[in-house]
């Protein structure tokens, strides 16, 4: 549904309860229990005509206002700090639990003994505020993309930036929605604080002598009023909320004319990625080496080795993935590695990226060596551009060199563009060009033709044989084709062929 028909929708809506509800009144007859909303709106409009009306809403605001950011900050910090190290989620289990058991009311009688009835609207607003946001927000500092962060790990991010492009990004969605839902409790929640405590100068307090007078016109005009300050107020705070978080969460609509203020007003705009067509991939069948065995030198030169793999073997769940995996990598060598589905071939490679453990042998890296990749998935900030996915990096190179690199790959002059805008195949090469300028002796790549025609495939390899020709490169790849134009570029390749003797799972 488009926003001009919901918007619509929701007018007629109310309109629709507003006649529900004079029909009632009319119905009922009794305007001391359910009064016409004529006569609730003339009561609204005398009340605003009152000197003192501006001072008792100010005084509520204030109060709840002041509770509800006071928890939303506790909540941020304790709710990182909870996500980010388990010892602190166990230290405030407690603590939350009782928060969120014990009943409002019991929290406002045992307060009365010890807080002035004008501050019990900002203690319990706090109170129910925070256990809402804090649970959120560990949720989304927890809830952080998994294949993100090791990407981070393996191209060697520095803190800084996962924080602020990968981390913050996840926990931004979970706290917008706890700020939305804890607005609406603070508000109930502070308003019947006010009204059992009496605090003067309140909303809460003119609804306490409304209800003692028996004037339910009074009730439902503080009632409407109450309803308006929390909405205009809920409004106002997202907006703030997003513009405070546009840099880490969508930094490309400040490029895009009109585009910040459909953000900050929460209109998203539909996506149009260009299609691509997929490869088909023929299965490559050739086996040069087999588990157990060692790679042999794939080039002339005489170097050390950058990696060193023994024995490796690996299970899971009772099953073999790997069994005594023995392999070398030499600088200027590319080793193809090859094999049925399931037969462990990605589970080789965490191994060698220090992402697994073996639970056989070892895996032996020099000292000060450094790893690129482009894995099975894409794995990139998906709100931030290609340009800025490939500047996050440590050392990155400069912004002239990056954008002449992204042309060269087919995806120039995507600055304005979020990555979660382009197709399958823009993504696939955005990925390869944070890759390939990355600082690195060893260059590993999963299946890392997915997606791309044989003109994009071709385009590939000659921008790999030109950034990481003096690399260890590891590819994993069925398609002969591929292989053939891995060759033809780099001359010589090893092709390693993973075990066959179980048919496992790959992990």
């Amino acid at each position: 549904m488009s926003r001009k028909k919901r918007t619509i929708g929701i007018a007629l809506s109310v309109l629709l309860w507003i006649g529900l509800w004079t029909y009632l009144a009319y119905r009922l007859n009794k305007p001391v229990l359910l009064p016409y909303p004529k006569a609730v709106g003339q009561t609204i409009l005398k009340m605003i005509k009152d000197r003192e009306f501006l001072r008792i809403v100010w005084g509520s605001f204030t109060h709840v206002t002041a509770g509800f950011l006071l928890a939303l900050l506790l909540g941020i910090v304790f709710g990182a700090l909870a996500g980010l190290f388990e010892i602190v989620e166990i230290l405030l289990v407690p603590g939350v639990k009782l928060v969120k058991t014990v009943p409002v009311v019991s929290f406002i009688i045992l307060l009365l003994f010890f807080v002035k009835p004008a501050g019990i609207g900002f203690v319990i607003s706090l109170l129910m505020v925070f256990p809402v946001v804090y649970e959120n927000m560990r949720k989304g500092i927890a809830g952080a993309d998994g294949k993100l962060l090791e990407a981070a790990k393996v191209f060697r991010m520095p803190f800084r930036c996962r924080l602020a492009y990968l981390i913050i990004p996840a926990a931004v969605p979970y706290t917008l929605a706890a700020s939305s839902a804890g607005l609406s409790l603070c508000w109930k929640a502070g308003i019947a604080a006010e009204l059992i405590a009496q605090a003067p100068n309140s909303i809460g307090h003119e609804l306490y002598y409304a209800k003692l007078y028996v004037d339910a016109e009074s009730v439902f005009a503080w009632t409407a009023i109450i309803i308006l300050v929390s909405v205009l107020f809920e409004k106002a705070f997202l907006i703030l909320f997003r513009l405070l978080t546009v840099p880490f969460t969508a930094p490309t609509v400040l490029r895009k004319r009109g585009g910040l203020v459909r953000y900050l007003l929460g209109i998203t705009k539909p996506k149009h990625a260009e299609a691509e067509e997929d490869v088909a991939e023929e299965p490559y069948t050739e086996t040069v080496m087999t588990a157990g065995e060692t790679a042999p030198e794939a080039s002339q030169k005489s170097a050390e080795p950058v990696a060193v793999l023994s024995g490796i073997g690996k299970c899971y769940d009772g099953r073999r993935a790997l069994s005594d995996i023995n392999l070398s990598l030499l600088p200027g060598t590319v080793t193809v590695i090859s094999g049925p589905s399931g037969c462990g071939k990605t589970t080789l490679l965490r191994i060698l990226l220090g992402l697994t453990e073996p639970d056989e042998g070892s895996c032996e890296v020099g000292k000060d060596v450094r790893f690129a990749a482009v894995f099975q998935e894409n794995r990139l900030a998906e709100q931030l551009s290609a340009l800025k996915n490939m500047r996050l990096l440590p050392n990155p190179i400069g912004k002239k060199e990056a954008e002449a690199l992204l042309t060269e790959a087919g995806i120039g002059g995507t600055a304005a563009k979020p990555v979660s805008e382009y197709s399958g195949g823009m993504k696939r090469r955005a990925a390869w060009c944070r890759m390939l300028p990355a600082e690195s002796q060893i260059t590993v790549l999963d299946e890392p033709f997915t997606g791309l025609d044989d003109e994009k495939k071709d385009r590939m390899i000659r921008l790999l044989h030109r950034y990481k020709k003096d690399n260890a490169i590891v590819i994993v790849t069925h398609n002969t084709s591929e292989i053939t134009k891995i060759r033809e570029m780099f001359g010589r390749v090893v092709i390693f062929h993973t075990s066959e003797k179980e048919n496992n799972s790959e992990k």
